[in-house]
């Protein structure tokens, strides 16, 4: 069985970043999403209840990685609802840190998210995967169990970035597959996806890693690529060797005895 880590981080606050940022990249959209933007002011980075109505219609949870600041200095906050929603469907809720540098910041920013969700988080992923083995022991004291912050290659998918790891008593899920590098660095076309979550799932079971970790962006999912997902949860759902988990759901499986026992590898 593989075991597909499925993660969201959500790097824009509710407000997104403006008209003028989409439209400087508006060859990463269609014309009538533009169009939109034009017209009703319209935030295509907004996507977060998107992704929930997609995941519910294939019968999986995912974990969302807030930040607790963004860059227009507005905070998490202005997720609380959203947060909260998903905490009560069942998705689980983690932390996209700003920085791993500060313990003081690092222990800020967890509680912050766990004030506004009301739970204990376990998880958490650094601002564009910026994490050297040495900030591993600040995650620890802070609290946190897993982080899902490390990414060995960007130019392709590699076993590498495959399995999962231990760090400082961390427990580290390297991320896989992120869209971004797919559509943007690797060139991958969107008729491509198919094949390529074939070739990577079948690949980590060939290697026996039993876990992949799959990053897909809250703010692509209406960008030219990112639109994919849907398509990537449908070929997912459709392997029966493939099982869609939260990082959360992760940690207690490799954390436990027996389940290490039945065959978890890295």
């Amino acid at each position: 069985m593989l075991y597909v880590f499925l993660s969201h981080d959500v790097h824009w606050s509710r407000l997104g970043p403006g008209v003028d940022h989409v439209l400087a990249r508006r060859d990463l959209f269609t014309p009538e999403v533009i169009e939109r933007v034009l017209r009703e002011g319209f935030n295509p980075y907004f996507n977060v209840p998107d992704i929930i109505d997609i995941e519910e219609r294939y019968g999986v949870k995912s974990t969302f990685f807030f930040r607790p600041l963004y860059d227009d200095y507005v905070s998490a906050w202005c997720y609380e609802d959203v947060i909260r929603d998903l905490v009560s469907g069942g998705w689980e809720v983690a932390v996209c840190l700003n920085s791993a540098s500060s313990l003081e910041r690092v222990i800020r920013e967890k509680r912050m998210i766990e004030r506004i969700s009301g739970v204990e988080v376990a998880g958490c992923r650094v601002y564009s995967l910026n994490i050297g083995v040495d900030d591993y022991w600040r995650l620890r004291l802070a609290g946190f169990r897993y982080d899902s912050s490390i990414k060995m290659i960007r130019d392709f998918i590699d076993a590498s970035d495959m399995g999962f790891r231990w760090i400082s008593d961390v427990l580290v899920f390297p991320v896989t597959i992120m869209d971004f590098n797919l559509f943007m660095h690797m060139g991958i076309s969107e008729s491509d996806v198919f094949n390529v979550m074939m070739k990577t799932v079948n690949e980590a079971l060939r290697l026996d890693k039993h876990v992949i970790t799959i990053l897909w962006h809250a703010c692509s999912l209406k960008m030219i690529g990112g639109r994919m997902y849907d398509k990537v949860l449908e070929v997912l759902t459709s392997m029966d060797h493939a099982k869609i988990v939260r990082g959360i759901d992760l940690f207690r499986a490799i954390n436990a005895k027996q389940t290490c026992r039945n065959g978890f590898n890295a």
